[in-house]
């Protein structure tokens, strides 16, 4: 199972609209995918709803209790299982760093049972995200092009470095920085983007996805924005949506 965290200590880029599209696309590409929302706003646990009569299943704030458990991911179907964000994750960035690697060993126990692991991220630094970059093979960033949220991903480049050289996870490989929600039309998000090409070189990935209503309203009705396409917009959306989570994927080797 490879474990890759969606991480941008600033809120707002889209990183659970990221998640759901990975997790859509590992499902299609073949995969047994296992999502796990660290992010108490719970974005991700909202976007797929429980089966009916489903038992609650693993909740994110148990991975951190150091203990094996009997409570198992909640099955969505038989590709796709959740651990769902719950309250009591607040409660975790208050404790001590020891907990910071026990997701990890926890999520370690089902590698035999899914191929992806994606993690949906908290928006701030804390114990909850550096638990969730210890736990993963790989950080993809997403990121929208604006000098604030430029300025979140020095940040994000930082905590990695800690993470990589303090003995966290010194084999976590930070897989690229994806520009989203792009105004194509907008000299000023273009020369932004052009300014964080220059800035960070070949780990800019290649596809940029600009901001569209088609993948507001495919989140909205729960499902990838690559289905149901109708209308020139939808389908610029669906392919490059298609495109940028296949060349994620592909970077998962």
């Amino acid at each position: 199972m490879k474990i890759l965290s969606i991480a941008n200590q600033k809120g707002g880029v889209g990183k659970s609209t990221l998640a759901v599209h990975l997790a859509y696309a590992g499902i299609d590409a073949g995969m047994r995918v296992l999502l796990v929302d660290m992010d108490k706003q719970g974005s991700l646990s909202l976007s797929f709803p429980a089966p009916d009569n489903a038992p609650t299943g693993l909740v994110a704030s148990t991975l951190y209790g150091g203990e094996v458990v009997d409570e198992r991911p909640q099955p969505l179907n038989d590709k796709l299982s959740i651990i769902r964000a719950d309250n009591a994750l607040l409660a975790i960035d208050k404790a001590e760093n020891q907990v910071i690697r026990q997701p990890g060993q926890a999520l370690r126990r089902f590698a035999a049972e899914f191929d992806l692991c994606v993690i949906d991220t908290p928006p701030l630094l804390g114990i909850r995200l550096m638990a969730s970059l210890a736990a993963a093979d790989y950080v993809l960033t997403p990121v929208s092009i604006g000098l604030y949220e430029l300025a979140g991903v020095a940040d994000l480049m930082q905590t990695i470095h800690v993470i990589r050289t303090q003995g966290f996870n010194p084999r976590l490989k930070h897989i690229g920085i994806l520009p989203m929600k792009v105004n194509s039309r907008s000299t000023e998000a273009k020369n932004a983007l052009t300014m964080l090409r220059n800035q960070y070189g070949p780990i800019i990935l290649s596809q940029a996805l600009a901001e569209r209503a088609a993948v507001r309203k495919a989140i909205a009705q729960r499902r990838p924005v690559w289905t149901h396409t109708s209308g020139e917009g939808h389908l610029k959306a669906a392919g490059e949506w298609r495109a940028a989570c296949t060349a994620i994927l592909a970077r998962l080797n």
